[in-house]
């Protein structure tokens, strides 16, 4: 038995079907592709984000509470209004540098600053005060029956390749907050 050859008519509708499908299917692969390089960014955005708000909130634990410091008073359950040291956190967050710009030099893309108060950087600086009614925490604040402790939250602009095609918008944010009892100088 002889093998039919297939005629040129056929030849073209098989190629034309394979253009058809490749129009159908190349939106759905550039949408993967994109997802797959904005949650790459996004991971590194968090990952990088997280460690300089833990630095900011490590450096603020360590910083002298006193008059000239960050001004703790647990007496009253607040941080005193916005200290150097305070921006210099925002900064050091911002930028990973105290003496960072945080209008030139970010650490995530879109994440800047004209100045350096919360409303601006996306970066709220509490006072939370911790129990130490058993003593549980001694050193500096031994016998003490409350201890300051520094929260910082860091909400943080993120930019999605996309965003607008998928009906997202054109940022996204995320946020991270990092807590860490006052142990002074």
């Amino acid at each position: 038995m002889r093998a039919m050859r297939p005629s040129p008519r056929h030849h073209r509708a098989i190629r034309g079907t394979a253009a058809v499908e490749l129009v159908l299917i190349l939106p759905v692969i550039v949408a993967l592709l994109a997802v797959s390089v904005d949650m790459g960014r996004l991971l590194l955005a968090y990952h990088t984000v997280s460690k300089s708000v833990r630095a900011a909130t490590r450096y603020l634990a360590r910083v002298d509470g006193g008059p000239a410091g960050v001004g703790l008073n647990c007496a009253a359950g607040r941080l005193a209004g916005e200290s150097p040291p305070a921006r210099a956190a925002r900064r050091l967050a911002m930028t990973g540098r105290l003496d960072g710009d945080p209008a030139a030099e970010p650490l995530v893309p879109g994440w800047t600053a004209t100045s350096l108060d919360a409303a601006t950087t996306g970066i709220q600086i509490v006072l939370d005060c911790l129990d130490n009614a058993d003593g549980a925490l001694g050193g500096l604040y031994d016998g003490a029956a409350r201890v300051p402790g520094i929260v910082v939250t860091a909400t943080v602009p993120f930019r999605v390749s996309l965003g607008r095609v998928l009906g997202l918008g054109p940022t996204l944010s995320f946020t991270i907050t990092r807590r860490m009892a006052h142990v002074g100088v």
